[in-house]
């Protein structure tokens, strides 16, 4: 999942990372939260509105295909902790859930309460580890509102945020920084925000080298 993330979104995960992080709520704070990110195993005992689970749970038809295939010595404590996992996920909401229809059972009744998500066929594809590094997510929709992070909303602002750096934007950006231009006005010259600046900085390492 990290690997895809880098992939799509390469030099934007730092100033990425900083919008989500200035929008951070401290636990002490959580019911403020427009959505809350858990594991399953730190939302053990806890409740919520409404859910919303990753792909990546071991399937019913995983199961299937483990148990028919009698070459595979399968690792059954293993296996029924990932079934556990699941359990645990699902009945963490009081109304709704949202669950990818990889983890639906065959024929199970219509719910208003259940909302069947999409997969995409390659992820569908894609081969299951029977343990994973417990990476399983579970989030907390509340009111709906407007998305707390977005890149047209952003672009508004500053209109280069978030699109790639090329060598000749690291070089303009590397003479500013040795003509100690402020990074107020390097971002507006970039039409970016001062946290992309200062994370491009880092990411050039111009501090080390220049100072």
């Amino acid at each position: 999942m990290m690997v895809d993330i880098v992939k799509e979104y390469g030099n934007e995960i730092p100033g990425i990372i900083k919008a989500i992080k200035d929008k951070h709520i401290d636990g002490d704070e959580k019911e403020k939260a427009e959505i809350i990110f858990s594991t399953v195993h730190r939302c053990k005992g806890m409740e919520y509105d409404a859910i919303e689970l990753v792909n990546d749970f071991i399937t019913e038809e995983k199961l299937e295909k483990l148990k028919e295939d009698s070459e595979k010595n399968l690792n059954i404590a293993k296996l029924n902790e990932e079934i556990n996992l699941l359990y645990v996920a699902i009945t963490r909401t009081r109304h709704t859930i949202y669950i990818p229809e990889t983890l639906m059972p065959v024929d199970f009744p219509h719910s208003p309460q259940i909302h069947v998500m999409k997969v995409l066929t390659d992820e569908v594809e894609k081969e299951k580890p029977i343990v994973p590094v417990k990476p399983v997510v579970a989030i907390e929709k509340k009111e709906k509102k407007e998305p707390a992070y977005s890149v047209d909303a952003m672009r508004e602002k500053h209109k280069d945020a978030y699109r790639p750096w090329t060598d000749e934007l690291d070089n303009e950006l590397t003479l500013m920084y040795c003509e100690d231009v402020k990074v107020k006005d390097m971002a507006t010259h970039f039409g970016r925000t001062k946290g992309a600046i200062l994370s491009r900085i880092k990411k050039l390492e111009l501090e080390e080298l220049y100072e």
